[in-house]
């Protein structure tokens, strides 16, 4: 067990908090993720984006949210493999699939959006809901640096 000053020294440290309060959103949206039959995180992040009408590649959706290639075939095939997603041929390139989400798929990636909510608004208790705009906004200025 860390000594009482030890966790302060931790506590006051800005990096050491974010990746608490991150890890603790990912697993709270990790356990509304497997409620509603998806592996984790990333696969909602997959499936959301595959849901927008926007039509991307593989490496397009690899880039923009930031996962391996090599994991995200993976996370395709699940999703595909469970009726979530369908892949078609790209209308520019024949060689490339666009995946796309199913009714179904939209319907999960809906059921979860409303479940993260509840969940992150659970989280989010302790800080005055006045506050919760700004706290998002602020967590968008360091996402997105200077």
């Amino acid at each position: 067990m860390p000594r009482k000053s030890d966790r302060r020294d931790a506590a006051e440290d800005l990096t050491w908090l974010a990746h608490r309060a991150a890890e603790a959103l990912k697993g709270a949206f990790n356990q509304v993720s497997r409620a509603a039959g998806l592996a984790d995180l990333r696969d909602w992040l997959v499936l959301a984006l595959v849901s927008d009408g926007s039509q991307r590649t593989q490496l397009e959706i690899a880039r923009e949210l930031d996962i391996d290639k090599t994991t995200l075939v993976a996370i395709i095939d699940r999703l595909e493999k469970d009726g979530l997603i369908v892949r078609n041929v790209s209308e520019r390139d024949r060689r490339v699939r666009i995946p796309s989400a199913t009714p179904r798929g939209v319907e999960v990636k809906n059921q979860v959006a409303i479940a993260r909510d509840a969940a992150i608004s659970a989280r989010l208790a302790a800080i005055p809901a006045a506050e919760h705009a700004k706290f998002h906004g602020m967590l968008w200025s360091i996402v997105e640096g200077p």
